[in-house]
């Protein structure tokens, strides 16, 4: 296909914040897409947009609809001709002038432009024949809400089948704002950033909410359901401990060396039966991870590798599974070249939401697209449920 025009314009994400939204006309058909943005963002991230935000936006308009039009996209590699275009226009590092939301947004949209096909068979070198499994996050804390210092309480289903898995996490959801209610005097129904609901129960009370909602859950479907935590690691390091200020009933402030904070996370998996944790530790402590990968769950690298493969490289036999958000890279090129040495390496690739989202689906055909085995994205709210239920639509072709 040819690309006829490109054109940016500004939306709200799902924090109402701004965003950018790219639609491609081609000769083919006219599609957009956009892309969510952190609010816990690591060190090692691109920039998600230029302080600017109109700046790019007009030159989108009148400079790269002009100068891309007529360019030949036939296949997913034809990108690189897009990558290297843009970056002519910024040589920053982190993605300064254009944003790596901006340039993922245009990647994706001119993909779709490319066919009438739907993404995730763009993308597919070979029939698609399992669907992701979806890591739902049912309570939050930490910088994406008040109460627990853990920053997101999650749950895995142990089926293959998608739309049984997304139905066990509604359940779960429902069943822990149950147990809220009874346990935290405090609860009137809150939910934070990503849906999850909100509580002023410590780390471990709160975990010991979800963990009992998912067990009763569990019986009802005679599935195991296990629960998983992102610790955000770095946002309770202070450079020299793990600074905890809701960290138990007994002991509600406390700090954690290095040393400790491994000892802590440790027996917390072991004696909750944990099937995943995420960043337990701040994004340059990889010997740490290394030590934790030992144990029988999914060890889980976000702001640790920050969807870059020479960070990926470097975690090698260091972490178990690793989180994929095309935004943090700003590249949908590397974003492959992350899935490809996971899964030459045995490292599960999870496809990633963000907490200021939109309503676009694209991570879910990303997801099914690049066989990636989970999707971590929410439970309710519109911009999460616009990803299950193309997922459900997508679970009914293949």
């Amino acid at each position: 296909m040819k690309i006829k025009e490109v054109r940016a314009r500004r939306i709200f994400n799902s924090n109402g914040g701004d965003a950018i939204e790219v639609e491609v006309e081609s000769d083919v058909r006219t599609a957009k897409a956009s892309i969510g943005a952190g609010t816990s963002v690591g060190k090692y991230e691109v920039n998600a947009y230029p302080e600017n935000i109109n700046s790019i936006i007009n030159l989108v308009n009148n400079v790269f609809s002009k100068e891309l039009r007529n360019l030949q996209i036939e296949k997913f590699g034809d990108l690189k001709k897009v990558e290297d275009y843009v970056n002519g226009h910024d040589t920053s590092e982190n993605m300064n002038k254009i944003g790596g939301n901006v340039l993922v947004a245009l990647e994706l949209a001119i993909l779709k432009a490319c066919s009438n096909e739907p993404l995730y068979k763009i993308l597919a070198k070979k029939k698609i024949k399992k669907m992701p499994i979806p890591l739902g996050n049912c309570l939050g804390g930490g910088k994406h809400s008040g109460g627990p210092d853990f920053q997101e309480y999650l749950i895995l289903a142990e089926t293959k089948k998608f739309d049984v898995a997304a139905e066990i996490n509604r359940e779960v959801f429902n069943a822990v704002k149950g147990e809220l209610k009874k346990r935290d005097r405090n609860f009137i129904g809150g939910r934070g950033m990503e849906g999850g609901w909100n509580c002023s129960l410590n780390n471990l009370d709160a975990l010991n909410v979800v963990r009992k909602a998912a067990d009763k859950v569990g019986r009802e479907y005679k599935i195991d359901v296990r629960v998983g935590l992102d610790v955000a690691g770095g946002s309770l390091w202070n450079g020299r401990k793990y600074e905890y200020k809701n960290f138990s009933r007994g002991n509600p402030k406390k700090n954690l060396n290095s040393e400790e904070q491994l000892e802590f996370i440790r027996k917390t998996i072991r004696s909750n039966n944990l099937i995943y944790v995420e960043d337990p530790f701040h994004d340059n402590d990889f010997d740490s991870f290394k030590e934790l990968n030992k144990e029988a769950c999914y060890i889980c690298g976000d702001d640790l590798i920050a969807t870059n493969p020479i960070r990926l490289n470097e975690a090698l036999k260091k972490i178990s599974a690793v989180i994929v958000k095309p935004n943090q890279i700003g590249s949908l090129l590397k974003v492959k070249e992350v899935i490809n040495i996971a899964k030459d390496n045995k490292i599960v690739p999870i496809i990633s939401h963000r907490s200021g989202e939109t309503e676009d689906n694209s991570i879910a055909h990303l997801a099914v697209g690049w066989e990636c085995p989970i999707i971590k994205t929410g439970i309710v709210g519109g911009e999460r449920i616009a990803k299950l239920n193309e997922l459900l639509r997508i679970s009914e072709e293949i």
